[in-house]
């Protein structure tokens, strides 16, 4: 007989059962009026009640949470939407959320407000920076696609401050995605406006973009000794706080860059190095 193999780890966690993911499971009936109007109405951006009680919209709970993600909405006819759970204390700050459009964002679709909650519906999610930093001997980005990632963080910031009008205040690994189309997207913009300070320190977020490049070549781990572009990246990584976004576009590191679409491999090689760490470990 053959040997039972071992049960392949997956990327996310498990979906719960429909009968305890749905409405029901809430013990309330569905108040929320038919929510397959156009989302681009920019009057059903903003919605009040809970989004699970929503009538003609499924949604699959996750347990345990991935990547903050409490949800994922797989309603016909209507792409796949990603459901975060944000608590709030005190009063819900309505009027600091804002649909957004950017291709270096994970674009907020649409805002469900309760009493204590702020419920965020996002476009897909890809596989985070953190991810593929962990995978880290066995697989590593390489200094064109560092620099690519970089260059789209830098223009996602550019969106943020300069159309949305407040700064991340929490990038980190974590929170930018890579897709499967290769573009590189920054996660979690619903939480920072709510929780983006009142006084904007830009600074703060171009600091963080700069720090990706020496968390993912692991600049303080590389010898002494490096090469031209180990060098410009070592640079980069180390901007001084008073650097802004459009000199840092232009620095020499970021002229090895290339276009997104070299990304595209990422989520595949990632996936197959996941299994190469779960067989072997």
């Amino acid at each position: 007989m053959e040997a039972t193999q071992k049960p392949r780890p997956s990327l996310l966690p498990t979906l719960l059962p429909i009968g305890t993911s749905l409405p029901s499971r809430l013990g309330h009936s569905a108040d929320v009026a038919d929510a397959r109007k156009d989302r681009t109405d920019t009057g059903q951006f903003i919605k009040y009640g809970h989004p699970f009680q929503s009538l003609h919209r499924f949604f699959v709970g996750l347990e345990p949470m991935w990547s903050d993600v409490s949800a994922i909405e797989l309603t016909e006819d209507s792409p796949v939407g990603y459901v975060k759970k944000l608590s709030v204390a005190g009063e819900v700050p309505v009027n600091r959320l804002s649909e957004t459009c950017h291709q270096n964002i994970v674009n907020l679709r649409e805002v469900f407000v309760t009493e204590r909650s702020i419920f965020f519906v996002y476009e897909k999610l890809g596989i985070s920076l953190e991810e593929i930093h962990n995978l880290s001997p066995v697989f590593q980005l390489g200094e064109v696609e560092v620099a690519t990632i970089c260059r789209e963080v830098l223009k996602g910031l550019q969106y943020i401050h300069n159309v949305l009008g407040f700064t991340h205040s929490n990038l980190s690994l974590s929170n930018i995605h890579i897709m499967e189309d290769g573009s590189v997207k920054i996660a979690n913009i619903g939480e920072s406006m709510v929780m983006s300070p009142e006084t904007r320190d830009k600074s703060a977020d171009v600091q963080a973009a700069c720090a990706v490049a020496g968390a993912l070549l692991e600049l303080d781990d590389m010898p002494g000794t490096r090469g031209t572009i180990g060098l410009l990246a070592s640079d980069f990584a180390n901007a001084p706080p008073t650097a802004t976004i459009d000199e840092l576009l232009k620095h020499s590191f970021l002229k090895f860059s290339a276009e997104s679409w070299c990304l595209r491999p990422v989520n595949i090689l990632c996936a197959i190095v996941q299994k190469y760490k779960y067989r072997t470990g």
